[in-house]
């Protein structure tokens, strides 16, 4: 994804507001590496959530509701 088209679907993010989606609050360009500031994960990144924490006890059909969920 080249910078210009990142910058243009941040700026579309940063218009949602929804209690299951992650606020995106800033986008820090102006220079490289393009930063983003979200909200606060009480439980850390999806992925170690899944692997490592509470969510590697979820059932099958819990997998498969968060996964239709990501992009």
């Amino acid at each position: 994804m080249s910078p210009q088209a990142f910058l243009e679907e941040a700026a579309i993010m940063k218009k949602f507001r929804h209690k299951h989606l992650v606020a995106l609050y800033a986008v820090c360009s102006k220079e490289e590496p393009i930063l983003i500031v979200q909200e606060f994960m009480n439980n850390g990144a999806l992925l170690e959530y899944l692997r490592m924490g509470p969510g590697k006890n979820l059932m099958m059909s819990d997998l498969v509701y968060i996964s239709a969920q990501v992009r």
